[in-house]
């Protein structure tokens, strides 16, 4: 690469102002020319050496012929001689300069050559510069008479001096000049257009690079322009194939602009689309309705170049802004323009001073910024590439993560449905446990009723025995009364016999009475016993009940922590099924509390029921001496009754008798005070058992329903197992895919 970017630029500058268009021209080669005559129109005479044409105007050359006023249709005619220098025979060409006009060249009256071409395939190239041999025949004395017919499609024919060249000179201007001149434009064409399918490629391979479209379009556009420029003949439609040129050179400038704006991604690009519609659309009507006149043709170039540079300072802004932002991809851009612009200068001053130059150095121009871009755009390539190098190893070694992903989700997948599986056989076990469990529970609550049913009848037996016991308790106020008064009144009594007798009878029957009421008494704690005895058996079978809840709740509890374990190990795909194991643990803990909590009351049930039949043991002990002390008060009734006529005898130990059998009856309604409170006692352990029966029916019913909940559970943990099978085989079967 150059160290200085300028130095082409400086090269060719000094080879345009060098005065290279001179080199190798003959001594006297353009003062050889005689006086230089015109006219207008067209007429084959006009040819002819002996043609007396002084009243002919002189142009004096270099010189613009105006054709406007002609009147003519674009046809005139040049006459001139020019003295041949002596030169050992050598041939001598005539140097046409950059006229630019065709014509056909007359030597001694005989054609030699000719210039671009006539109408109807009307074409010349104003850049290249002619060359045409005067035959040696057509020269008479050292001098030859030369006559040009001309056509130019314009009001204003540019007419320069013309020269004489030799064989050096010739070599220039047929080798040099048409390289700078055409074959460079031809290059510069070519190029633009490779550059141009090569973006358009890029943009066909990523549509959304709107950048590339635009360069592209623009240089199509600009290689057509520069095809005009370095063609030496008219491909097509003669001043027509100009116009179209350098239309496409305006709108080359505008989707330039475009394209700036988009690799940039500057601001203003809906403006800018505004402004290039305008641009392209103006200048294309206005070439198309002048498209067979050449001045005008060429007022419209230079109006077009007004936009041209205003494209190229909002080029230059945006450019510059994009350096300053840090891309930089516009520095190549930036020296690109620079260059551009030194070529531009290079134009702008010869066409101000109205000089033709050496060459025209506008390709040059739009080559160097095009050049810029292209390397501008190259260097972004290859830092995408790099990018994208980059990019595909990180893809590279993200495929290989998503494949090693893929086959650790594969062995998840095995393993989720293996734990489905395991799943399903232990919510199965958890489900037959849940039934066994409600079928328990449900025991449970039959023997809690019949329970209650025993309590109820126990607690109409110590309601009867109460009932009985303060019967008798009165009845032996009674007696303790009646002892009393007796004691009182023993000589009354000893007076009176047939009162004792109908007392004795009285007491006989009293302790008949009280013998069956003590014997019914006695029947009925055998029946209180034998309900305790079936609450103690009833207990025991609940306390077995008991034992096989909290047996259950054991299993329950190492089933969820099972789960729980196999939970974590699936992961994010078992957190459910994890929160359903809590779930099931927390109910087997709950069952176990409720089952302390029944064998608590249980216990209680059992003290209560010990202490009952403590206490209807002391009360059946007491009732067996009320009966034997019953039966001993009718036996001596009786013999009280027999032995009257002793008593009326012995009255001093009936007054003593008396005295015992108050003792006794005081004794007995001790007995019967004592059996009031046991019997009051055993009421309140009943009422307490019935509190504990309750109890332990709640507690059934809350277990019954924890059952339930446990088997719904169980039936939400048979779905989640058959969910998370069928997503492992989706996984696999998207892995599979």
């Amino acid at each position: 690469m150059l160290k200085n970017p300028l130095l082409p630029l400086l090269c060719v500058l000094a080879f345009s102002c060098s005065g290279i268009d001179k080199l190798a021209s003959m001594p006297g080669a353009e003062s050889a020319f005689g006086p230089i005559r015109y006219s207008f129109g067209d007429e084959p005479a006009w040819s002819d050496p002996s043609l007396d044409d002084s009243s002919w105007p002189v142009l004096d050359t270099p010189t613009t012929l105006e054709l406007r006023d002609s009147g003519g249709d674009g046809f005139f005619w040049l006459r001139t001689t020019v003295t041949i220098p002596a030169i050992d025979g050598e041939p001598v060409w005539l140097e046409s300069g950059k006229i630019d006009c065709a014509f056909d060249m007359y030597a001694g009256g005989e054609y030699a050559g000719s210039r671009g071409g006539f109408p109807p395939q009307y074409y010349m190239h104003p850049q290249v510069v002619s060359v045409i041999l005067i035959p040696a025949s057509a020269i008479e004395g050292g001098v030859a008479s030369l006559a040009f017919r001309c056509y130019y499609a314009g009001t204003q024919s540019s007419i320069p001096a013309f020269r004489l060249a030799d064989a050096a000179r010739v070599d220039i201007v047929m080798n040099v000049l048409p390289f700078f001149v055409t074959r460079v434009n031809i290059i510069i064409a070519i190029l633009c257009m490779f550059m141009g399918f090569y973006f358009f490629a890029g943009f066909i391979a990523r549509t959304s690079d709107k950048a590339s479209l635009y360069y592209a379009i623009s240089l199509f556009l600009v290689s057509c322009y520069f095809l005009d420029m370095g063609s030496e003949r008219i491909m097509f439609g003669g001043l027509l194939q100009n116009a179209v040129a350098r239309a496409c050179l305006a709108a080359s400038m505008a989707f330039t602009l475009l394209f700036f704006i988009k690799f940039f991604d500057a601001k203003g690009f809906k403006s800018a689309t505004i402004f290039a519609i305008i641009d392209i659309g103006f200048f294309s009507t206005a070439y198309a309705l002048f498209a067979g006149n050449d001045a005008a043709i060429n007022l419209i170039f230079n109006l077009s170049l007004l936009p041209v540079f205003a494209i190229i300072v909002l080029v230059i802004i945006i450019v510059i802004k994009a350096l300053r932002s840090g891309q930089k991809d516009a520095l190549p851009i930036l020296i690109g323009l620079g260059i551009g612009i030194g070529f531009a200068v290079h134009d702008i001053l010869y066409q101000v001073l109205g000089i033709q130059p050496f060459a025209w150095l506008q390709g040059f121009t739009f080559f160097a910024l095009n050049l810029s871009i292209f390397i501008a755009m190259s260097l972004r390539s290859s830092k995408m590439r790099v990018e994208l190098d980059g990019y595909s190893k990180a893809v590279s070694e993200q495929r290989d993560k998503l494949s090693s992903l893929l086959n650790e989700a594969k062995r998840a997948s095995d393993e989720t449905s293996t734990i489905a599986g395991t799943l399903d056989d232990e919510v199965a076990a958890l489900a037959d446990a849940a039934l066994h469990s409600a079928e328990g529970t449900r025991t449970i609550g039959e023997s809690a009723e019949a329970q209650n049913r025993s309590l109820d009848t126990a607690s109409a037996a110590i309601n009867s025995l109460l009932s009985s016991i303060a019967a008798v308790k009165m009845e032996l106020e009674a007696e303790a009364a009646s002892i009393e008064r007796m004691n009182k009144n023993n000589a009354s009594l000893l007076a009176g016999l047939k009162t004792v007798g109908d007392t004795i009878d009285s007491t006989a029957l009293f302790a008949t009475s009280l013998d069956e009421l003590t014997n019914s008494s006695r029947d009925a704690m055998s029946r209180l016993s034998s309900s305790m005895e079936r609450v103690r058996v009833s207990s025991s079978e609940i306390r077995v009940v008991v034992d096989a809840v909290n047996d259950f709740a054991d299993r329950t509890n190492l089933l969820a922590m099972n789960a729980s374990i196999e939970a974590a190990h699936a992961g994010s795909a078992g957190r459910g099924f994890a929160v359903i194991a809590n779930e099931i643990k927390q109910l087997a803990q709950a069952n176990a509390e409720r089952s302390k909590s029944i064998a608590s009351i249980i216990s209680g049930i059992e003290e209560s029921v010990e202490d009952v039949v403590d206490v209807s043991a002391v009360v059946k002990k007491s009732l067996a001496g009320i009966s034997e002390g019953a039966a001993k008060t009718r036996a001596l009734v009786s013999e009280a009754a027999r032995e009257s006529s002793r008593q009326r005898e012995s009255g001093m130990g009936i007054h003593d008798e008396s005295r015992a059998l108050a003792s006794s009856a005081v004794k007995m309604m001790d007995e019967a005070a004592r059996q009031s409170q046991l019997s009051e006692a055993v009421s309140s352990g009943m009422v307490e058992l019935r509190a504990s029966q309750k109890n332990v029916v709640e507690s059934t019913s809350i277990l019954v329903q924890r059952n339930s909940e446990l088997a719904s559970m169980s039936q939400a943990l048979l779905g989640l197992a058959s969910r998370a099978r069928k997503a492992a085989l989706d996984l696999v079967e998207a892995m599979g895919a």
